[in-house]
């Protein structure tokens, strides 16, 4: 699947963008820079999405600065630490950005809602991230930004959000959603009860007596049944 090509979005000559140079402006710890150099094979600037490029005007106000919109393309060495990632480069870039992640036949794209850095001047402060795995059953009419628009860019980058959310819910439910719901706020919990279920999981393996095993087992149903009812309001827009 040539992602990029399907979302039918205007491409520029890719420009690569150095892990040093990505390093250089997050600043990062040790650890987390080990993390970066360890997991991105490459990154480049595929598209810029501005006036000039779809027609949609710029906008910038006291809080958001949406003047151009960034594509970059970024192969993985590995795709464990994506979420990690996504914060980093997100944050490293004051303009709206879409990421488009690589890994061998695996695409998954992360979008975030930003805000201008009132302290320090350039920067950006990242209010929320969302990323997830492109669906394999997802149409090409489904994963088109043809049919995205807005009356200006920050209009526009909202209209993206909630089509990723809608890509997150198929992933989930194997069915695209096509009704109004606020697939945010049910996405986060769903989200939230699995590290729920994780951590009661993990509780049970260390658990030693008979009756604690039993508490938590009891518990874990619980959320099971929570994350289906979840799973069932998600589908509610289907």
């Amino acid at each position: 699947m040539d992602v990029l090509n399907k979302l039918n979005m205007p491409l520029c000559q890719p420009q690569r963008i150095p892990v040093k140079t990505l390093i250089e402006q997050l600043q990062p710890n040790s650890a987390d820079k080990k993390v970066i150099e360890s997991h991105i094979a490459s990154m480049k600037l595929v598209s810029i999405l501005n006036e000039q490029t779809i027609r949609i005007r710029s906008h910038k106000d006291d809080n958001y600065s949406y003047q151009s919109i960034y594509v970059f393309m970024i192969e993985l060495k590995k795709d464990d630490s994506i979420i990690s990632l996504s914060n980093w480069i997100h944050s490293a870039f004051p303009e709206p950005t879409i990421l488009v992640y690589k890994m061998k036949d695996n695409y998954f794209i992360s979008l975030a809602s930003k805000r201008i850095n009132k302290i320090e001047e350039g920067k950006t402060v990242v209010e929320d991230v969302i990323t997830t795995q492109i669906s394999e059953f997802v149409t090409e009419q489904q994963l088109s930004f043809q049919e995205i628009s807005g009356k200006n860019l920050m209009e526009f980058y909202s209209n993206i959000l909630q089509w990723l959310y809608r890509l997150k819910v198929l992933r989930i439910t194997k069915v695209y959603p096509t009704k109004d719901l606020d697939y945010k706020t049910v996405l986060k919990e769903y989200e939230q009860i699995n590290i729920d279920l994780n951590k009661l999981k993990e509780s049970y393996k260390r658990a030693t007596m008979k009756s604690e095993k039993m508490r938590i087992d009891d518990e874990i149903y619980d959320k099971e049944i929570e994350l289906k009812k979840v799973i069932k309001l998600m589908k509610v827009g289907v």
